[in-house]
């Protein structure tokens, strides 16, 4: 792993509880909406590729852009701010990708799966100060990544999801408390069941937090609840397969974006209104080949699709991809 790779970079990116009717031709292609973005861009620093393990995760806040990963070769958690230098912070140890999330008005809270299935977490700021100290989620435990967003534009308030560990299939909800630095006692949502890691996203513009999953039928699982609601709404199936986790952003106008990735290991998009029916149909990206599924985020009305692409064999390679401008 070179530990000094700058990401040059302005990134473009169960339950059987209802039934649903496949997508019908009526509705129009993602591919058509999004204009037909589909080149992948690779990350560069003096004309070397950035290798790591999985894929990346990254976040906005007040101008500043971080970065996290999976180290190549070491199993380290390393963080890149505003395409600089990449910098670990302690002694950490992960077999699952990291992620990162906006935390209040100017800050970044990372998070990562320790190698016993502890979720630790730490705060860094857009010029890269830190605590040196990463934290324990108290009382949960998962051995595959973790999903995190931040409860509201600007707030230091955060809602977590993640897999229960080992055999424990169910889906998982807590939420950090900044007033009180307290963590919530974890709850299964809504009697979600998942094969592999689940996503969350806020929708800024309708006040509504989503989670996404793969069920056990391997279908494309979502509920979603009003921030600060008693419940969630019951999972719906969307009528897709994933082979990996799906993942979900919102514009800042309100549309969003779904994620899954097919059996040939092509990302597939959809977008769907604010609170989640789906207004196109998926569009395959064939030119990308990956085994992780690709992360999405925002910047604005601009969604982007974060990957680690697989490259004649050798260690996965970080790519970025433009995939949505928010009409």
């Amino acid at each position: 792993m070179k530990t000094s790779h700058s990401l040059n970079m302005r990134l473009l990116v169960v339950l059987c509880l209802t039934t649903i009717t496949a997508v019908t031709t009526a509705i129009p292609s993602f591919a058509q909406l999004a204009g037909g973005v589909s080149k992948i861009n690779e990350e560069y620093e003096g004309g070397n590729p950035l290798v790591l393990q999985g894929t990346y995760s990254e976040a906005r806040n007040a101008g500043n852009l971080i970065t996290v990963w999976r180290g190549a070769s070491n199993n380290q958690v390393w963080i890149s701010v505003n395409n600089g230098k990449a910098f670990t912070i302690g002694g950490t140890v992960t077999y699952v990708d990291p992620t990162v999330v906006a935390w209040g008005d100017d800050g970044f809270m990372v998070f990562h799966t320790g190698d016993t299935g502890t979720i630790f977490y730490t705060p860094v700021y857009g010029d890269g100060n830190n605590s040196g100290i990463w934290t324990s989620v108290p009382g949960n435990f998962t051995n595959l990544p973790v999903s995190v967003a931040q409860m509201g534009t600007g707030s230091s308030n955060l809602y977590l999801v993640y897999r229960g560990l080992g055999n424990d299939l169910r889906v998982w909800g807590t939420w950090y408390d900044f007033s009180s630095n307290t963590w919530a006692n974890a709850a299964q949502i809504n009697g979600g069941m998942a094969n592999t890691a689940p996503g969350v996203s806020m929708n800024y513009y309708t006040n509504q937090l989503f989670v996404t999953a793969q069920g056990t039928d391997n279908q494309l699982w979502i509920t979603h609840q009003g921030l600060g609601a008693p419940s969630w709404n019951n999972w719906s199936p969307m009528g897709v397969y994933t082979s990996g986790s799906p993942y979900s952003v919102g514009c800042a106008n309100g549309n969003m974006v779904f994620s899954i990735l097919n059996s040939n290991g092509h990302p597939e998009f959809a977008e769907f209104d604010g609170y989640g029916d789906q207004h196109s149909g998926w569009y395959v990206d064939t030119i990308a080949n990956t085994a992780s599924p690709a992360r999405l985020t925002a910047n604005g009305n601009t969604l982007y699709a974060t990957m680690g692409l697989l490259v004649d064999n050798l260690p996965d390679q970080a790519y970025w991809q433009q995939v949505y401008n928010c009409q």
